[in-house]
C-alpha cells in the first residue's frame, strides 16, 4: 500500500474509473449539486505534491523495528566525609525506530526512546542526500553546538557525569556546551570534508541558536571542531557560549582536549571549562580511560575539578562497565564527592 506524505493542492480527474482513483489518490470526495436536475456528480482526487512540484512524493514500503537494552547497576555515592549511599538501579531502555524512502530518493526516519517506561526523547529526520539532513528532535540533539559539547575520550562516562547540582547537570551552568531544550529544529550537511550543522529551539521567549563545525580526518586520526551559541537561558537573560576541541587517535590510543567559555549576562558569572582525557583499547573487547574536567567559576573559589577513571568490556551483546568519578570543590564549596558505578548491560 502506498502512503502519501504530503497533500498539497488538488487535481480534477476526468476519468471516473475506480482503478484510476485507487492508484493515484489519497482521498475521494463526492459532491452533489442540488438543482432542477440532480445529475451533476463530480469526483475530485486530492493528490500529493512534493519536492520540486514535478513529482508526487510518497513513502515506499518502509521498515519499523524495536531494539533495547537491559541494564543492572550498582551505585555507591559519597557526598561528604560522613554521608554515603549504596543503591541498585535498573536503567533498561527501548528504542522504536522506522524509516521509509520517498520516490524522489529522500528518506524519512523516526525514533522514540523510552527508559523505565517513560519517553525520554524522540525525533524525525528527513535525509535529502547531498542537500543535507533536516531533523526535528525532542530531548536529543541532531545539530549545533550540543553535538560537540564534550568530545574528549573517557573511560565510559564523562568525568562530570552523575555528580552535580540538581537541574544543572550537563548544562552551560556547569560549563558544558549543551544549551538546547524542548523541541528543536536542526540542519546538518557536509562540504569539503567538513560537517556543518545548526540548531534552534524556542523554549524561552527568544530562540536559542547554535552552530558547529567538525573537520574529521584533516590528518589521519585528527578531528578538530568548534561551535558557538546564543543561549536564551531564561525569559529575560541570555548567555554566549563558545567551545573548541581537538582529538587524535593513533593505533589503540586516543587523546583529546576541549575548552568551553560561557559569557553570562550578569556580571561576575562567567564560566570557563577545560577538559582533557585519554583512552586505550586493550584489545577488541576491552578499553580503559581517564578524563579530567576543570571548571572555573568567576563568582566562586576554589575551582571545581572532576576526574573519572573507567573500564569497559564487551562480549557479543553484553557490556560490563566500571566507573569511578570524583568531584572536588563543587561550585566553590570545599568538599569531596565520589560515585562508583558497576553496570551490566545486555543489548537486544
Amino acid at each position: 500500500m502506498q502512503h502519501y506524505i504530503t497533500n498539497i493542492g488538488y487535481k480534477p480527474l476526468i476519468s471516473l474509473k475506480k482503478n484510476h482513483f485507487a492508484k493515484n489518490t489519497l482521498f475521494v470526495i463526492t459532491t452533489i449539486t442540488i438543482g432542477v436536475k440532480m445529475t451533476n456528480l463530480k469526483k475530485i482526487g486530492l493528490t500529493a505534491l512534493a519536492g520540486s512540484l514535478a513529482a508526487i512524493g510518497y513513502a515506499q514500503a518502509g521498515s519499523l523495528s524495536v531494539s533495547g537494552t537491559a541494564r543492572m547497576e550498582y551505585q555507591s555515592s559519597k557526598t561528604s566525609a560522613t554521608a554515603s549511599t549504596d543503591s541498585f538501579a535498573d536503567n533498561s531502555s527501548l528504542v522504536f525506530s522506522g524509516s521509509g524512502e520517498l520516490d524522489n530518493g529522500f528518506t524519512v526516519s523516526m525514533y522514540q526512546t523510552q527508559v523505565a517506561g517513560a519517553q525520554t526523547s524522540q525525533g524525525v529526520t528527513l535525509d535529502m542526500g547531498d542537500m543535507g539532513k533536516l531533523s526535528l528532535m525532542d530531548g536529543a540533539n541532531a545539530g549545533g553546538i550540543a553535538t560537540i559539547s564534550d568530545m574528549v575520550p573517557n573511560g565510559g562516562e564523562q568525568p562530570w557525569d552523575d555528580i552535580g547540582v540538581t537541574g544543572e547537570h550537563g548544562t552551560p551552568e556547569q560549563g558544558v556546551a549543551s544549551p538546547h531544550s524542548g523541541n528543536r529544529l536542526a540542519y546538518s550537511t557536509t562540504a569539503g570534508g567538513a560537517t556543518i550543522s545548526g540548531q534552534i529551539d524556542f523554549a524561552q521567549n527568544s530562540p536559542t541558536t547554535s552552530l558547529a563545525i567538525q573537520m574529521p580526518n584533516l590528518v589521519e586520526g585528527l578531528n578538530i571542531g568548534a561551535g558557538i551559541a546564543t543561549d536564551q537561558d531564561s525569559a529575560t537573560t541570555e548567555q554566549d557560549i563558545e567551545t573548541m576541541f581537538v582529538t587524535y587517535a593513533m593505533g589503540s590510543v586516543s587523546v583529546g582536549y576541549q575548552k568551553t567559555d560561557v559569557d553570562a549576562t550578569a556580571a561576575s558569572e562567567d564560566i570557563e571549562r577545560t577538559a582533557y582525557g585519554i583512552s586505550f583499547a586493550v584489545n577488541d573487547n576491552m578499553s580503559i580511560g581517564y578524563g579530567v574536567s576543570d571548571v572555573e567559576f568567576e563568582e566562586f573559589t576554589p575551582d571545581e575539578e572532576s576526574t573519572g577513571l573507567g573500564a569497559v568490556y564487551t562480549s557479543g551483546g553484553m557490556t560490563v562497565g566500571l566507573q569511578h568519578i570524583q568531584k572536588d570543590n563543587r561550585e566553590g564549596v570545599t568538599a569531596e564527592e565520589e560515585m562508583t558505578e558497576l553496570q551490566l548491560t545486555f543489548a537486544f
